[in-house]
């Protein structure tokens, strides 16, 4: 199972932020996306120099809402608020290769981003978080039925919202829906994220080697 750490560096502080960003170097199946709501530009800018250092080149580093800076930065991609740009003016404005994720709030919306050429969509919140209160009531994770199968399209699909090692296991009906799960304070809290996300990345993957 791949995992996506969307960061919250506000919430922890540069000090536990950058010790995280070097605990997860190298993290197997990792992505991370910087998200920095309230940062100028040159804030956003240097942390995502230093977070892409940190990490190393295998764990790919995107910046949420603003694809200029990730351009800027050398960042692999874009992720995209589900009130930011079109996604289609964004491909039409950013080389060949450069990802695009978008955020979404149902599996209808999810699918849609998919049709439309998303590389990575994120759907939820599936559980109840503090995040998205405001939000109405989570999806749950039967919500996820309703998603594409992942061997119809190239796009990765991640999970979010309230996912804890606890819960992850109300997960794998869809495995063949999702490819993994995103999520904030599952690293940010936790006493060893590396060892969350070694563990995540070992999950179904047994059932996923070829007998």
């Amino acid at each position: 199972m791949k995992s996506l750490w969307v960061t919250d560096r506000e919430a922890i502080g540069d000090e536990r932020f950058a010790s995280l960003l070097a605990c997860l170097a190298d993290a197997p199946a990792l992505s991370v996306e910087l998200r920095e709501k309230r940062s100028s530009d040159r804030v956003v800018l240097d942390w995502a120099g230093r977070a892409r250092a940190a990490l190393r080149p295998s764990v790919p580093l995107s910046v949420n809402r603003r694809f200029d800076l990730a351009l800027a930065s050398g960042a692999y991609g874009v992720h995209l608020p589900s009130d930011g740009l079109p996604l289609g003016r964004v491909r039409a404005n950013t080389p060949r290769g450069f990802r695009i994720g978008v955020s979404t709030h149902s599996a209808r919306a999810a699918a849609d981003a998919i049709e439309e050429g998303a590389d990575v969509v994120v759907v939820g919140p599936i559980f109840e978080t503090p995040a998205k209160a405001g939000m109405g009531p989570p999806l749950g994770p039967r919500a996820l039925a309703d998603l594409p199968l992942l061997d119809g399209h190239p796009a990765e699909v991640y999970a979010i919202g309230g996912i804890s090692e606890e819960n992850l296991g109300e997960l794998e009906p869809w495995r063949d829906r999702i490819s993994g799960i995103a999520a904030i304070r599952l690293f940010q809290e936790a006493a060893d994220p590396r060892a969350v996300a070694l563990r995540i990345a070992g999950l179904w993957m047994a059932r996923e080697e070829p007998s």
